[in-house]
């Protein structure tokens, strides 16, 4: 179903049926993505928002939440006082990133915004590491 994200939230629907998903996770943060997730959900479907995001998104509260009793819940991954201490168990090899780390990229500005650039456009690195 991921795959379906880029095509939207009409072909989640159909790829379910036209029930929609019980729960959609969303992680990006666009505005896109958001009101994808909750586009796409079933009756009594959960979206879940923990991608950051400094745009606003338009949501048809009536018909897409409040018709199918669906819950709109924002999330955050982490607290900021968990930073150090999870930064100092990836430094110890405690927390194996590796599966989750799509790419590296060099403290460059250009490559750096055509790293940014991509996930605008949904390119394949989304999870990428900036290293000096």
């Amino acid at each position: 179903i991921f795959q379906a994200w880029r095509e939207g939230s009409d072909e989640i629907k159909r790829l379910t049926g036209g029930r929609g998903v019980d729960v959609a996770l969303e992680l990006v943060g666009l505005p896109l993505t958001v009101r994808q997730s909750v586009e796409s959900l079933a009756i009594f479907g959960r979206a879940v928002v923990a991608g950051l995001g400094d745009e606003p998104s338009e949501i048809a509260a009536y018909s897409e939440l409040i018709c199918k009793e669906a819950e709109l819940i924002g999330s955050s991954d982490h607290l900021a006082q968990e930073m150090p201490m999870l930064i100092e168990l990836v430094r110890r090899g405690t927390l194996d990133l590796s599966d989750v780390v799509t790419g590296t990229l060099p403290l460059d500005a250009d490559a750096i915004n055509q790293a940014l650039d991509g996930l605008d456009s949904f390119g394949g690195d989304v999870r990428l590491v900036i290293t000096p």
